[in-house]
C-alpha cells in the first residue's frame, strides 16, 4: 500500500479484519483506511455523472418514450380489422373514427419498434 493512493476496497476489507484482531491497527494503517473511506465517499458523485450513468439515464428515457408511444399507438380490432386507434383518429370512448382508418402496425409503431410489444408490457 502506498501513502499517496487510497486503498482499494479489498485493502479496506483487510484493514477492517485487522482492526478486529487483538492489537488493532497502527496509526498509519488507520490513516490509510480513512483515506480509502473518503475516496469511496467521493465515488457516488462520479457514478451519477459518469458515462455509464449517462447511458443508463438515456436507456431509461428511451424506454419511457417507447412506453408512452405504445400507450397511444397500439392494436385495436374494429369490424374484424386490426387498426391503430391513434392514427385512425378514434375518439376517447372508441366509438367514433375522425379520420382514415390506419392498419396496424402503423408507421409510428413500426418506427418505434412497438409492433412486437405485448399490451401488458406497455401498461407500466
Amino acid at each position: 500500500m502506498t501513502a499517496r493512493q487510497p486503498p482499494s476496497v479489498e485493502q479496506l476489507l483487510v484493514l477492517f479484519d485487522r482492526a478486529e484482531r487483538p492489537g488493532g491497527l497502527t496509526a498509519a494503517e488507520a490513516a490509510h483506511g480513512r483515506r480509502g473511506v473518503r475516496a469511496l465517499a467521493d465515488r457516488p458523485a462520479e457514478a451519477r455523472t459518469g458515462p455509464l450513468a449517462r447511458l443508463r439515464r438515456a436507456l431509461a428515457e428511451a424506454d419511457s418514450r417507447q412506453r408512452a408511444l405504445a400507450r397511444l399507438h397500439h392494436s385495436m380490432i374494429r369490424d374484424g380489422f386490426e387498426i391503430c386507434p391513434e392514427c385512425s383518429g378514434w375518439d376517447e370512448v372508441r366509438q367514433r373514427c375522425r379520420g382514415l382508418v390506419t392498419p396496424w402496425p402503423c408507421p409510428t409503431a413500426e418506427a418505434a419498434g412497438l409492433d412486437h410489444l405485448n399490451p401488458k408490457e406497455t401498461a407500466a
